[in-house]
């Protein structure tokens, strides 16, 4: 209990004060200012130059939209001669945000709504019967199973389904890809970005490019960085894959677009930056549901007014663009920024609908010049040089073979003026 009183006591009526002392030690000078050295190249290399902390930041508001272009042609016994264009190949999906073109699909044409054998698998093969049960509809079913076994072929029975007959046989992808053309179809990319505090807009088709150009110009990243043309197989190819071997089962493919803005100088050094990645990580020794797919039909009646379908189940190769930038000094949150959308998409009565629909993700910050950022990253920069002292100190009084001597230094015991008068007055 005294020990606790005279730790209190000392806590309210003491007071301690800095006192400078000057140790000549080559050790401890040179340390001292060695860490002021790493310190000011510190604030000036990295917080001021790097991160350009002299700077205040807007987050971006951006727009993209897309275009594909590109023909070919098919000539199959199950189709015949076909000619493919973008609203045939550019498929309509349930989300926003994404392009998806289609490379690959298994075709069940001229559906109609009956009675039919199923599909043969491991729970649909029957001999009798008993071996089917009615009403079931598994998870991977064609459709509800009416307790009949029937002939699939001449050699095999299965379970007989009402469903849309005939059902859907995906046990066999076609190899090589069916429209495996899509190699050299193109996408016109056209982003545009607005920073409001700075009422600086721009975007990724540069005021240098010409209309002739654009007509002619493919993007590479050596001859036409700055082309907002992009060739399917190019992309591909840069993310580090084989546009054929995607193209079979499909995959999910990022176009990053970034901008790093710095407004303190001229507008022509803001410059998209493109590159590409597969954002679907294929791990081929896990190979469990590769790729991306989905289905959607086209309905129609035939002269008697019986509904008829044709089920498409495509393959392809969906584009997502993200749009993102450095984030400059001090650290902000990174906020996803308003969104404007330009969406173009169109239909027309073909066996295949068309639709485009785009991903936007954005990170992306402009900064330029100004007062408050300045003063408060050179106010921390100047704090920041307290640290040499205090670890001078730590060394200078708990790790070298003198810190007793230096401790007798550094600290000085002073009694409370009044009282120390008083007891020599009483001697």
């Amino acid at each position: 209990m005294t020990g606790c009183c005279t730790v209190l006591g000392a806590f309210l009526f003491e007071y301690d004060t800095p006192r400078i002392v000057l140790i000549r030690s080559r050790k401890v000078g040179l340390m001292n200012r060695t860490v002021q050295l790493l310190i000011l190249a510190y604030v000036i290399g990295w917080v001021f130059v790097w991160e350009k902390g002299y700077q205040e930041t807007d987050s971006v508001v951006s727009s993209v939209t897309v275009k594909a272009k590109g023909v070919t042609m098919t000539n199959t016994s199950k189709l015949g001669f076909r000619i493919w264009d973008v609203a045939d190949y550019v498929i309509p999906a349930q989300e926003e945000n994404s392009v998806f073109i289609m490379t690959n699909m298994v075709i069940t044409m001229n559906q109609t709504q009956g009675l039919c054998p199923e599909i043969p698998g491991k729970t649909t093969v029957c001999e009798t019967d008993a071996n089917c049960t009615a009403g079931s509809a598994g998870t991977h079913s064609s459709g509800v199973a009416t307790g009949r076994c029937v002939s699939f072929n001449g050699t095999l029975k299965t379970c007989e389904v009402a469903a849309w007959c005939p059902v859907e046989d995906d046990t066999e992808v076609p190899k090589p890809a069916f429209l495996k053309a899509a190699e050299n179809f193109t996408l016109l990319v056209k982003n545009n970005i607005w920073y409001p505090k700075f009422n600086f807009s721009k975007r990724n088709i540069l005021p240098n490019i010409t209309t002739a150009y654009l007509k002619t110009c493919i993007y590479d990243a050596k001859t036409d960085p700055f082309c907002p043309i992009f060739r399917l197989g190019k992309i591909v190819e840069s993310a580090g894959h084989s546009f054929q071997d995607i193209a079979i089962e499909g995959g999910i493919m990022g176009i990053q677009i970034k901008w790093n803005c710095n407004l303190d100088r001229a507008a022509s050094f803001c410059l998209p930056r493109y590159s590409f990645r597969r954002l679907d990580t294929r791990d081929l020794a896990h190979n469990v549901s590769p790729g991306y797919n989905f289905r959607f039909a086209k309905y129609y009646s035939d002269l008697n007014g019986a509904e008829h379908r044709t089920l498409i189940k495509a393959y392809g190769i969906r584009f997502d663009i993200i749009v993102f930038g450095k984030v400059a000094w001090p650290p902000a949150p990174l906020v996803q920024s308003p969104v404007v959308f330009f969406c173009w998409s169109g239909q027309r009565p073909t066996l295949y609908p068309h639709h485009n629909f785009f991903f936007f993700s954005y990170r992306s910050q402009a900064g330029k010049f100004d007062i408050i950022p300045t003063m408060i990253n050179i106010g921390s920069g100047l704090a920041l040089l307290g640290v040499a002292t205090v670890l001078c100190d730590v060394i200078v009084l708990y790790c070298m073979k003198k810190r007793y001597y230096y401790r007798e230094k550094k600290y000085k015991y002073v009694e409370d003026y009044e009282q120390g008068l008083g007891n020599q007055m009483d001697q």
